[in-house]
C-alpha cells in the first residue's frame, strides 16, 4: 500500500510541518492540537493545510471538515481544534470493519493481478454497479446521512455517497494496491451552473489521466443495463470542458489510457470509423459503442453511422429494426443499440 500524499507536496516547509502535526493529533485524536509555530496564522494557509490533508487522507473520515477551529494564548503559541464526528473507540471499530472490506474487494476483484489499467478498470466498474449516487446526501435533517455520505463511509458501508465519498473511496483502494490516485476538488459545470465537485487523477504507467466514477454513475442511471466510461482516463483539454479544479494538479494530456483507445473504437478519420462498423455489422453485433475526436465529431456523424447500419442491414433482408442511441456530443461519445 502506498501513501500518495501529492497536496502535501504542494505545500510550503512551514506548512508541511503544521500538516505533520495535525494529522498525528487527529490520528490521536486529541481535541487541541498544537503546532509549530507562534505569531499569526493566517485563515488562507490554515486551509490550504486543511484542505491538503484531508483530500490526501480519506481513512481520516472521522473529522468534522466543516466545523474546525485555531486557537492562541498569551505567548503566541497556536492550536487546532478540531471536532470529531464519532469517539476514539467508534473509530476503531469503523476502521476495523473498512479494512475488511477493502481486503476482501481486493481479493474479489482481483486487485494484486493484472496491470494499472486493469485494476483502475475493476474499480470503476464495482462501483458503478453497486454504489448509487446519494441524493439525500445534502438533507441536514438526516445528518448521519450528510456525514456517510461525503466521506468513504457512505461507499463501504452503506453502497450510497456523493461525489466526495466516491473518490475518496476510489483513492482508497487504487492506494491501497500501489496505485496513485489522488481526490481532486473543485466545481462540475452543467447547463451553465457551477457545482462543487469532487473526481479523481490516476497515474498509469507514469502517465496522468482523469477520471469520475460519479459522473459515469450518473449516465448509468439513465441507461441502467450497460457500465458507461464516459469520464474514464480523459485528458485534461477533454475534462475542462465540464470541470474545474480549484488547484494545481498534474497534467494529463496522454490518450494512451483512455477506455475507447484500449479499446481500439476511439476515431479521428471517417473511413476507420465506418470500417469498424462493418466489422461489427459482419459480427452480427447488436451494440456499436465508439468515440469520435477532432473534425469527426460534428453533429451530422451519429445521423451517418445509423444510416449506414440501416442501409447494410437492409442489404441483409433486416427491413425493420428498432435503434437506441446514447450520446455525449461533447466528448465524442456514442452507443447505439439494434433491437
Amino acid at each position: 500500500m502506498i501513501v500518495d500524499r501529492y497536496y502535501y507536496h504542494q505545500l510550503n516547509k512551514q506548512e508541511q510541518a503544521i500538516y505533520k502535526a495535525f494529522y498525528k493529533g487527529v490520528m490521536l485524536h486529541q481535541e487541541i492540537i498544537p503546532i509549530p509555530m507562534r505569531g499569526e496564522f493566517r485563515q488562507e494557509s490554515f486551509e490550504r493545510i486543511f484542505m491538503a490533508m484531508t483530500r490526501d487522507n480519506p481513512l481520516i473520515y472521522f473529522l468534522n471538515q466543516s466545523a474546525c477551529s485555531t486557537a492562541s494564548d498569551i505567548f503566541g503559541h497556536i492550536a487546532i481544534c478540531p471536532q470529531y464526528f464519532f469517539t476514539k473507540e467508534k473509530v476503531k471499530e469503523y476502521n476495523r470493519k473498512i479494512e475488511k472490506v477493502v481486503n476482501e474487494l481486493a481479493e474479489q476483484l482481483h486487485l494484486l493481478e493484472g496491470d494499472d489499467y486493469e485494476k483502475e478498470l475493476r474499480v470503476h466498474d464495482w462501483i458503478c454497479r453497486n454504489v448509487e449516487y446519494d441524493y439525500e446526501g445534502r438533507n441536514k435533517n438526516k445528518l448521519s446521512r450528510v456525514i456517510a455520505s461525503h466521506n468513504i463511509l457512505g461507499v463501504f458501508a452503506h453502497h450510497k455517497a456523493q461525489c466526495e465519498g466516491i473518490a475518496k473511496a476510489v483513492k482508497v483502494l487504487l492506494n491501497a494496491v500501489d496505485m496513485k490516485c489522488i481526490v481532486v476538488t473543485g466545481d462540475s459545470i452543467k447547463n451553465g451552473q457551477r457545482v462543487p465537485h469532487a473526481w479523481n487523477i490516476v497515474d498509469i504507467d507514469g502517465e496522468s489521466y482523469q477520471l469520475d466514477v460519479t459522473w459515469d454513475i450518473g449516465a448509468i442511471e439513465r441507461n441502467k443495463h450497460h457500465i458507461v466510461y464516459d469520464y474514464f482516463n480523459l485528458t485534461d483539454e477533454l475534462m475542462n470542458q465540464d470541470h474545474k479544479a480549484d488547484s494545481s494538479l498534474p497534467i494529463c494530456r496522454s490518450k494512451k489510457a483512455n477506455y475507447y483507445v484500449q479499446r481500439g473504437c476511439s476515431f479521428q478519420m471517417r473511413h476507420r470509423l465506418m470500417a469498424y462498423i462493418d466489422k461489427l455489422l459482419e459480427q452480427n453485433e447488436r451494440v456499436y459503442e465508439f468515440r469520435v475526436g477532432g473534425r469527426l465529431n460534428k453533429v451530422t456523424i451519429e445521423k451517418e453511422v445509423i444510416d449506414h447500419i440501416v442501409q447494410r442491414l437492409q442489404k441483409q433482408g433486416r427491413t425493420s429494426v428498432r435503434i437506441k442511441i446514447y450520446s455525449n456530443r461533447k466528448l465524442g461519445i456514442y452507443r447505439i443499440e439494434i433491437f
